[in-house]
C-alpha cells in the first residue's frame, strides 16, 4: 500500500508519525469493516494517550499511539500487540497447548483395579516410544503400582528424564523406556454416551498432536466411528480459532453442491483509495466423508466464532438439531498481519453469512432444545441421535447477546491493552 488514502490536509500529520503507525493506519483504513464509522483522522490518535497507564502496563513508549488508535475501534477483536509480546501470542493462535509428560491416559473408569492405557496422544513421548491403547502397566521402574497414588508418585519426572514402564500386551511382558518431553495437546476427543459417539472439539488450530491439526483429529474420529449412523458433535465452550480448519471440517459433513458458508471480506482498492468488499461462498466440490451421517450439535453461550461458522454451515444445509443454549453471536472474522516492527495487528475484516445470506452476528444461533443441565443436554442429544428424524426448526437469536455492546470510547481515555481478549490479557499480565 503506497498511498494512505487520507485527505491532503491530514497527510502532514501522518508523515510525521513512525513508519509503524503509518502502516497500521492504512491497515485500518482499508481493512477494518467499520472503518467508516470509527476510524478518525491520524491526528485523532497522536499524543492523546494517558502515558502513566501505558507505563504501568510496561508498553514500550514508541507504541503508545498505536495502542490508543486500536482501542478507539468498536470491537475487542481488533487490537494491536507490540513486538515484545507478539511471539507468545502468535504461538498461542497457531497451536494447541504445549504439555510435558508421557502423553497417555488411563481407563480408570472401565478398569478401576488395573492400569490400562485408554489412549495414547499422537506424537507424544509415549507414542514415539511404542506404548499403545490397551496396554496394561504392571510396573514402573521395576515397582508394581498398588494404587493410583503410588502410580502417580512413580510416574513423576521432568523433561529429559526417562521412565521405564513394564506393560502386559497380549499376555506378553514388554519393558518400554519413555523419555519425558513436551508435546502438543489434542483438540478433539471421542467418547460415547448411551452408545452414541460424542466428538468434542475444544478449539480449531493448525498445529496439534495431529500433523493436520484439528481437522486431522476430527477426520480420524469420523473414520473410527464410520459404522455409526448418528453422532453428537460437542462445541460447547469452543471459542473458535483457525478459519481454514473449521471450514474444512464443515465441508466434511456436507454433500457435493452444498454451500458451507459465505464470507463478506474487505479488500484494498488502492486505485480509488477506498475500501471495497468482496463476497464469496464456499461450495462443496465433492461429497464430504460423513455426508450421510445424522449429527446433533451441542452449543452454549461460549460457542463462538469458528464453532458458530461450523454449526451454521452444516445445519443451514442439513437441518440437524442443536441442543443447549444460544451461542455467543460472533459472526465476524479477523485477519492478522505481521507489521514492519514484527508486531501483530488483528483487524476485523470479515462478516460471516450462511447460504441464505443470513447473519447470526450479535444474536447467536438458537438451539432447537434450550437446555442448560449438562446431563439433560447429553440425554436429549442421544435420543435425537437414535431417532434420527428431527429436522431443525429454530433459527438465529432474536435478542442481542450483549457481547458487542462496546461503544467507541472517549478520546481522553486509554483502554488500549485492557481491550485485548481476556485470554491474551492473562498471558501478558
Amino acid at each position: 500500500m503506497s498511498d494512505n488514502g487520507v485527505s491532503s490536509s491530514d497527510k502532514k500529520t501522518l508523515q510525521n508519525t513512525s513508519r509503524e503507525f503509518q502502516y497500521n493506519y492504512r491497515l485500518l483504513y482499508y481493512y477494518y469493516v467499520d472503518q467508516d464509522k470509527y476510524l478518525g483522522e491520524p491526528q485523532d490518535y497522536v499524543d492523546k494517550v494517558d502515558m502513566q497507564k501505558m507505563y504501568e502496563k510496561e508498553i514500550p513508549w514508541d507504541y503508545y499511539d498505536l495502542y490508543y488508535m486500536y482501542a478507539m475501534m468498536n470491537d475487542n477483536f481488533t487490537y494491536y500487540v507490540d513486538a515484545s509480546r507478539a511471539y507468545s501470542l502468535l504461538n498461542s493462535l497457531r497451536q494447541s497447548d504445549e504439555l510435558t509428560g508421557a502423553g497417555f491416559r488411563l481407563d480408570s473408569l472401565a478398569f478401576p483395579d488395573k492400569f490400562i492405557i485408554q489412549k495414547v496422544t499422537k506424537n507424544s513421548p509415549a507414542d514415539r516410544a511404542g506404548l499403545r491403547a490397551g496396554d496394561e502397566i504392571v510396573e514402573i521402574e521395576g515397582v508394581a503400582p498398588t494404587n493410583e497414588t503410588v502410580f502417580r508418585r512413580l510416574a513423576v519426572a521432568t523433561k529429559g528424564e526417562t521412565i521405564t514402564y513394564t506393560i502386559k500386551r497380549d499376555s506378553t511382558r514388554i519393558t518400554i523406556p519413555v523419555v519425558i518431553d513436551s508435546y502438543l495437546s489434542p483438540t478433539v476427543e471421542l467418547s460415547f454416551y448411551d452408545s452414541i459417539p460424542v466428538i468434542k472439539i475444544s478449539e480449531f488450530v493448525a498445529n496439534t498432536s495431529n500433523d493436520s491439526g484439528t481437522y486431522g483429529e476430527f477426520v480420524q474420529y469420523l473414520r473410527e466411528t464410520e459404522k455409526y449412523k448418528a453422532t453428537i458433535i460437542d462445541l460447547r465452550d469452543n471459542g473458535g480459532g483457525d478459519g481454514d480448519q473449521c471450514k474444512a471440517m464443515t465441508r466434511a459433513l456436507l454433500s457435493k453442491g452444498d454451500t458451507a458458508i459465505g464470507i463478506i471480506e474487505t479488500k484494498a482498492d488502492t486505485i480509488r483509495k477506498k475500501q471495497a468488499f468482496d463476497t464469496t461462498f464456499e461450495i462443496n466440490t465433492a461429497d464430504g466423508i460423513a455426508k450421510d451421517r445424522y449429527f446433533v450439535f451441542l452449543s452454549n453461550n461460549n460457542t463462538a466464532s469458528c464453532s458458530e461458522l461450523m454449526i451454521a454451515g452444516v445445519v443451514s444445509n442439513k437441518k440437524y438439531p442443536i441442543v443447549g443454549t444460544v451461542s455467543y453471536g460472533k459472526g465476524i472474522g479477523q485477519t492478522r498481519w505481521i507489521t514492519p516492527s514484527f508486531s501483530i495487528a488483528s483487524i476485523t475484516s470479515m462478516k460471516v453469512i450462511d447460504k441464505d445470506r443470513n447473519s447470526y452476528h450479535k444474536y447467536g444461533i438458537e438451539p432447537d432444545f434450550s437446555i442448560q443441565d449438562n446431563d439433560l443436554v447429553l440425554a436429549t442429544a442421544a435420543e435425537l441421535a437414535k431417532d434420527m428424524k428431527f429436522k431443525r426448526i429454530a433459527g438465529y437469536g432474536k435478542t442481542n447477546t450483549g457481547h458487542f455492546a462496546k461503544q467507541a470510547v472517549a478520546q481522553d481515555t486509554m483502554p488500549g491493552f485492557y481491550l485485548l481478549p481476556e485470554e491474551y490479557r492473562k498471558k501478558f499480565e
